[in-house]
């Protein structure tokens, strides 16, 4: 059985910006569908933004907890 590999700072790096572009576009794709929906449907936009909401919150989240985890979160003086 063949190990897996583990990532170079380089391919990290690649990584991270490529999910940051698809959630930037995706986060943008969801507002702009919301929008759309409610100014020529006059649908409720509810869920969509249940969604943007909750993908925020776990992006914003998951990135204040890796920062205090990487810096070890510690206060010297």
């Amino acid at each position: 059985m063949k190990k897996i590999k583990k990532a170079d700072e380089m391919e990290m790096s690649i990584n991270f910006k490529s999910m940051r572009l698809a959630w930037i576009s995706e986060n943008i794709a969801l507002i702009i569908w919301a929008v759309m929906s409610c100014i020529y449907k006059n649908e409720n936009v509810f869920i969509l933004i249940i969604i943007i909401t909750a993908q925020n919150i776990i992006f914003f989240s998951s990135k204040l907890y890796m920062g205090k985890k990487i810096t070890g979160d510690n206060n010297e003086k």
